[in-house]
């Protein structure tokens, strides 16, 4: 079932310790963010992790890496304020340095590097413009480390983009206790054929050269955009608007009534729902 955009297995799970990996790009916060925060409204017991550290990993330096965080955590606040719940929040930074998270590192790395299958299959979840970097093979094992270490402290439930799931299938060969679950993949505008971007990389538009959607943008830049949207990403859109109605207690479409929306009338009705249930309002928030 679909819940806030993210794909839950059954019912049962709305009573887990859910947890989010949320990283964040050097360039502005896309809307595509709202589906995870909205994660907090639908669980009642969510967190995000803020995957800090990985950003080091990939070579920002301490002052970037700081600033692309502060972006980030400057369009949570404004969100908590606009939907009225902030979220739990965990950093990867207060925490990897601990005897406690290099004990689980240390268990991880061991496992994996005693199991040929798993080495390799560990070293495929490394993007290719990334597998000749020096942290290329660590990376993947911090990966699963942070997992270890969230199921260690009782989270039962991992969402993660559906990308992610060549990630858990490794950590399910490692026997982490750990379920899995996906959200809805965010797509950009722009293009004939979106291809799923990463949800809070703002500078991520796939090999098709996507338009990404960015809090705080002028609005004749947003409704621009809505203009290029493929029916596919504008139906994407009008879920999100939806969902940001209905907490808002405005105007919403049920996803059947959006499946059945095409060409002129999508792109008018998805234009709106964008602009009254999430541009207007969280430009309006101090």
């Amino acid at each position: 079932m679909v819940v806030g955009g993210v794909l839950l297995p059954d019912l049962e799970d709305f009573e887990q310790r859910a947890f989010f990996g949320i990283g964040f790009g050097n360039s502005r916060v896309p809307i595509d963010v709202l589906p995870v925060y909205f994660l907090s409204h639908f669980l009642p017991d969510f967190t995000l992790l803020v995957v800090d550290e990985f950003l080091k990993f990939n070579g920002l330096d301490k002052e970037q890496v700081k600033e692309a965080k502060a972006k980030l955590a400057h369009v949570l606040e404004k969100l908590s304020r606009l939907y009225g719940r902030e979220p739990k929040t965990v950093l990867c930074s207060d925490f990897m340095s601990t005897p406690e998270y290099q004990r689980i590192f240390g268990e991880v790395k061991a496992r994996i590097e005693g199991n040929t299958e798993l080495a390799i299959l560990a070293l495929e979840t490394v993007p290719e413009n990334k597998i000749h970097a020096p942290t290329a093979r660590e990376y993947p094992i911090h990966e699963f480390a942070c997992v270890k270490y969230m199921a260690e402290q009782g989270h039962t439930l991992k969402i993660g983009p559906g990308t992610e799931v060549v990630y858990d299938r490794v950590m399910c060969l490692l026997g982490l206790k750990m379920g899995f679950a996906y959200i809805l993949d965010a797509l950009p505008l722009g293009t004939k054929e979106p291809e799923p971007v990463v949800h809070y990389v703002g500078n991520h538009t796939g090999e098709n050269n996507g338009q990404r959607l960015y809090f705080g943008e002028d609005k004749r830049v947003v409704r621009a955009k809505l203009q290029q949207g493929s029916d596919q990403a504008l139906r994407y859109f009008a879920r999100i608007a939806s969902v940001s109605g209905h907490l808002l207690g405005r105007e919403t479409l049920e996803p059947e009534e959006i499946d059945a929306l095409y060409n002129k009338r999508l792109r008018r009705e998805t234009t709106r729902l964008v602009m009254d249930n999430i541009i207007k309002p969280y430009s309006e928030v101090d």
